[in-house]
């Protein structure tokens, strides 16, 4: 059986300039696509009319069209992390797992779990910076000590944000190395308990005008002054890296 390297998508549900889908279309493995829809938070959440799940859900929808147009799918799953990945070593060779970082301690305690399991069965597990452009250890204090105050945070921000903290990652020069394989279908919300709100999928693309006159409307909630992109933030549709040089 051909080995491969597998994506795994979390907050970064996007193929443009994702820096562990980078990272995995360079290993020389034909490149699975994976996102589980993780029963370990998702049984927990009492609105089963939740506009977060049905917007990664629209999300996933927009990525599975592009693959399927390049001949690819992505194997989307409903379940534990443990039992998604156990199925899938058992259907696949696999070379190594690429994904990027999440800072949420139940995401840190579970990728260290998953990393330690993979490593036993001689499986790489790669990680990358890409939900930020800068880890709350590159923005210290001169006696290493995290800032407390925002304005000189600020400061110390921008002196540190170097240019290759802004360089993209042209995932789109390795498409071709997608694993090729049929369509598969994503879980449809109702079969994980959730409804179907009915949402459209926010405007990804921040408006010239408002990113000129951000510092001064603000603070006016009367004024439609803010991008309103955080949605995109939060999950990685867009690229922070692209919206950072267009607010430069």
């Amino acid at each position: 059986m051909q080995a491969i390297s597998i994506i795994w998508f979390r907050r970064d549900l996007r193929l443009h300039d994702n820096a562990a889908l980078y990272h995995a279309l360079k290993s020389g493995a034909p490149v699975l696509p994976i996102f589980i829809f993780d029963q370990h938070i998702l049984d927990k959440l009492e609105d089963k009319a939740d506009r977060r799940v049905e917007f990664i859900h629209l999300a996933l929808q927009q990525m599975q069209q592009q693959l399927v147009e390049m001949g690819s799918t992505m194997e989307v799953h409903y379940g534990t992390p443990e039992k998604v990945f156990t199925t899938l070593l058992s259907n696949y060779t696999v070379q190594a797992v690429y994904t990027n970082h999440d800072y949420e301690q139940y995401a840190i305690d579970r990728d260290a779990r998953f990393a330690s399991m993979l490593q036993e069965k001689g499986i790489g597990f790669h990680t990358f910076k890409d939900h930020v452009l800068q880890e709350k250890g590159e923005v210290l204090k001169d006696d290493g000590k995290p800032y407390t105050v925002f304005t000189p945070y600020s400061r110390k921000w921008r002196a540190c944000l170097t240019e290759d903290k802004l360089q993209s990652f042209p995932t789109e020069q390795l498409f071709k190395h997608f694993l090729k394989q049929p369509a598969k279908t994503l879980p449809s919300l109702a079969s994980m308990g959730f409804q179907e709100i009915g949402q459209a999928f926010p405007a990804a693309t921040p408006d010239e005008l408002i990113i000129k006159h951000y510092s001064e409307q603000r603070d006016y909630p009367a004024i439609n002054g803010t991008s309103r992109l955080g949605v995109h933030l939060r999950f990685g549709t867009i690229s922070i890296r692209d919206l950072a040089k267009k607010a430069m």
